[in-house]
């Protein structure tokens, strides 16, 4: 399993950011790599929400897992496949009234992606740029 941890900091305060976060349909204006990522079942920001998102011409489903108010969302991807991925996103507040997104990011790929798994961190943290503009684009 390779762990990536990343910590973005924006603007906006811990509510807002944990209630755009929490609608995992968002990801589409903020993640360059999703093309679109639509409500499936459930509801928006619950346990048990399924998401579909398209990445890189991929269509792959994704649900909420576990909610925090304010304070953590917990995802899985893929479960069922070769390259599964679990995520949490933790808020804090930071002193000047904005909010550190912490993502947490596993990932274990499996089958011919096992070799790429020491490079899974490389990859994420090489996302990182893109993601943190994409957020503070949305978030401040």
């Amino acid at each position: 399993m390779s762990i990536c941890t990343v910590e973005i900091d924006v603007a906006a305060g811990v509510e807002r950011t944990f209630a755009y976060l929490a609608d995992a349909a968002n990801q589409a204006e903020w993640r360059h790599d999703v093309a679109t990522c639509e409500l499936a079942e459930g509801l928006p920001g619950a346990v048990g929400a399924v998401y579909r998102q398209a990445n890189r011409g991929q269509e792959v489903d994704f649900v909420i897992t576990a909610v925090e108010p304010d304070e953590s969302i917990t995802w899985v991807c893929a479960e069922d496949t070769s390259w599964p991925v679990r995520g949490t996103y933790r808020l804090s507040d930071l002193a000047d009234g904005g909010t550190r997104i912490t993502m947490d990011l596993e990932m274990a790929p499996s089958g011919p992606f096992i070799v790429l798994r020491p490079f899974v961190p490389l990859m994420v943290k090489g996302q990182r740029k893109k993601y943190a503009a994409g957020l503070r684009a949305a978030l401040g």
